[in-house]
């Protein structure tokens, strides 16, 4: 797992119990995104892309897994 150049972005789109909607946030690495994600304990549905990958605060899963290379996924 070694840092990506541009780093790597965290997308957040299912959740337990409370449902804040879809969260991203950019990571230098991949190591660093998914210690964060071990944090979040409510987090069930989360994927990493390389890059990153937010533009305004709007996220679209589907896009980002059409268009980026998926780096790690969990449903």
């Amino acid at each position: 797992m070694k840092s990506r150049r541009s780093g790597v972005t965290l997308v957040i789109y299912g959740w337990y119990d409370s449902q804040p909607g879809t969260l991203a946030w950019v990571f230098p690495s991949l190591r660093a995104a998914l210690h964060a994600v071990r944090a979040l304990r409510n987090a069930i549905g989360w994927l990493i892309v390389e890059g990153k990958r937010t533009r305004d605060g709007e996220v679209d899963v589907e896009s980002l897994r059409r268009a980026a290379r998926v780096l790690a996924e969990h449903r």
